[in-house]
């Protein structure tokens, strides 16, 4: 009898993993959007990428302080982070981004410290990787909602 009720439950926990692997394989989907705060969102994230890329350019050709290139890179995740797009992609993107801003505020504060700033630099490079193919996967729904991400991709 013991034998039995243990073979039942055996039974019972298999088959509630197999109907769990089955439910978490099972594709989901995403609703995009693109209301008036997913464009502001996408302006202001792509204006705060075109600012830091130029002012680190700046920087290595010695015209702007690593100071003032860290505070940009700080304040530019303060920016980012201040948006609330209702997309989910775009979503994600606003929760990696201020994180690939400081990474890379840290690199130039190492670097201004006479350290290695490849660490850093490669966090950043890696999170704004990551941002641009979440970016590039959506893209066809999102420009189907109406937001333009071929400038981010």
């Amino acid at each position: 009898m013991r034998r039995l009720g243990v073979l039942a439950l055996v039974l019972v926990a298999t088959l509630g993993i197999v109907a769990l692997r089955a439910h978490a394989t099972r594709p989901t989907t995403i609703r995009h959007s693109c209301g008036l705060t997913d464009r502001q969102f996408l302006t202001n994230y792509q204006l705060q990428l075109e600012t830091i890329g130029m002012d680190g350019d700046s920087y290595l050709q010695g015209d702007l302080r690593g100071d003032d290139l860290i505070a940009a890179s700080r304040e530019a995740a303060r920016v980012v982070r201040s948006w609330a797009p209702t997309d989910p992609t775009l979503q994600l993107a606003r929760r990696l981004a201020p994180a690939m801003f400081g990474e890379y505020a840290e690199a130039v504060q190492a670097r201004e410290e006479h350290r290695s700033a490849s660490r850093h630099m490669y966090l950043a490079y890696s999170i704004g990787a990551r941002v641009e193919d979440v970016l590039r996967e959506a893209q066809p729904e999102l420009e189907a909602a109406g937001c333009d991400v071929g400038d981010l991709v």
